[in-house]
């Protein structure tokens, strides 16, 4: 199964370049590329540039300040998480940023750990975001492909319901007994219930019902099902 691209790229805006070499060295730690940035304004045009998941920025900088480069950011790049650097007794100010919709603020004297603490909970953030991104476009290139066999199998079918209980809807059986394969076991008569299936393992997945590694499973064998014809 292929695995999906997870890489978090990070941008440090700050005039000091003391904090830029120690938040750059966290940000490593946190297993994320870091590029730096030596203002608001510089930090705005790599923002333009690059294809960035977070930014975090000092508060007091030449040319733009860190509020104004979070509001710019909201504006044209709401997905990415903001965390800003306020100097001590700047209490006010991250409560603005929090209300701009900043992911978190560090305050300035900071302790490392704390630091270190922050960044990897944004990191760990982003990186499940991209995972289920990546899951849900795999297995929704897989339902077009599924339909589009399925159509030409059926000659394009009618849409049937499902005898039961719903495959995306709550268990009513014992979850001990709960067989993950059994989605995958096509009705008589019914052409759409695959694409249901896949529907279902994305709810079940969602809901911890199936682990990551049963997940992996059942998608290589819709997989294998579809190459062979047999789906």
């Amino acid at each position: 199964m292929e695995k999906h691209e997870t890489v978090v790229r990070v941008l440090v805006a700050d005039d000091d370049e003391v904090f830029l070499e120690i938040l750059a060295e966290t940000v490593e730690q946190a297993d994320a590329a870091v590029d730096l940035a030596p203002d608001g304004l510089a930090a705005l045009e790599q923002l333009a540039a690059g294809d960035f998941d977070i930014l975090i920025t000092d508060l007091n900088m030449p040319r733009m300040d860190g509020l104004t480069l979070l509001r710019q950011v909201r504006t044209f790049y709401p997905h990415i998480l903001c965390i800003l650097i306020t100097g001590f007794g700047s209490l006010e100010s991250a409560i603005q940023a929090l209300r701009l919709g900043a992911y978190d603020y560090i305050q300035k004297p900071f302790m490392m750990e704390q630091v270190g603490v922050t960044i990897r909970n944004a990191v760990d953030r982003v990186k499940a975001y991209k995972e289920r991104a990546g899951l849900l476009l795999e297995i929704e290139t897989l339902q077009r492909k599924v339909c589009s066999l399925e159509g030409m199998q059926f000659g394009g079918g009618s849409n049937h319901d499902i005898p039961g209980a719903p495959l995306g809807g709550p268990l009513q059986a014992d979850q001990s007994r709960f067989r993950p394969d059994a989605f995958l076991e096509k009705p008589m008569g019914n052409p759409n219930s695959t694409l249901t299936a896949l529907e279902a393992l994305k709810g079940l997945k969602r809901d911890g019902i199936i682990t990551d590694s049963e997940l992996d499973r059942l998608k290589k064998l819709i997989v294998s099902k579809i190459e062979s014809g047999r789906l």
